[in-house]
């Protein structure tokens, strides 16, 4: 890994750890950003969302769920553990 790489890998780590994640689980879904990324990849995580609040696995929810059709009404809007940590396309993501 470069300069560049090492800095994005630190700073993905810290959030990840943040939001309720182990320093292992945070390691493994950041080393996927690494080949998504050289591989210019346009997946995202949940976790790299401005929009995902909460702090652990049981209370993950999406503040842009409207826009990203996770739900109806907003007291929908609690995501899975699963969902969160999957690549994938949304169309309310914002960095």
């Amino acid at each position: 890994m470069n300069g560049t790489e090492i800095e994005l890998f630190t700073e993905r780590m810290n959030r990840f750890t943040d939001k309720g994640l182990t320093e292992s689980e945070s390691k493994a879904l950041t080393d996927k950003l690494v080949s998504r990324d050289r591989d210019d990849d346009d997946r995202r995580f949940c976790l790299e969302c401005k929009h995902l609040s909460g702090h652990d696995q049981t209370s993950w929810c999406c503040g842009n769920w409207q826009t990203a059709g996770i739900a109806i009404h907003s007291r929908d809007a609690q995501l899975p553990a699963d969902l969160v940590v999957q690549l994938q396309r949304c169309e309310g993501f914002t960095a």
